[in-house]
């Protein structure tokens, strides 16, 4: 290879980084986005899961939906709905635990639904 060719390619490398990096951020970003999106996803079924574990042990239903919002603090908007509201001995109670998120400009509503069988009581 003469002096010349060798000018000639004195630009390439920077001009493939110029074209190349902007694709590899844009991936690695996007790669974060749905890891983040994974882990709201298992908090939020977590959360169902501890709430619908409240809910089978007690009564009412500020129990279970604070036991759910404890186990998902870093959720944002957390709704909690406990079906039903009385429940007796063998009864299925049903928990359903939603949340926004937000991957990108579009906002996405996430949910989680967990259900337990209602214990009896010990001893009463």
């Amino acid at each position: 290879m003469t002096m010349h060719e060798w000018r000639d390619e004195d630009g390439m490398l920077s001009l493939e980084a110029v074209l190349v990096l902007p694709v590899v951020a844009l991936l690695i970003v996007g790669m974060i986005q749905v890891a983040a999106l994974g882990r709201d996803l298992l908090v939020l079924h977590e959360a169902a899961r501890v709430g619908a574990r409240v809910a089978a042990t007690t009564s009412g239903t500020t129990a279970p939906e604070r036991a759910a919002r404890a186990a998902a603090p870093e959720l944002r908007g957390l709704v909690v709905e406990v079906a039903p509201t009385v429940r007796s001995d063998g009864d299925l109670v049903v928990v359903v635990v939603s949340a926004e998120h937000r991957l990108g400009p579009v906002t996405r509503t996430l949910e989680a639904r967990a259900i337990a069988r209602v214990e009896p009581v010990v001893g009463g």
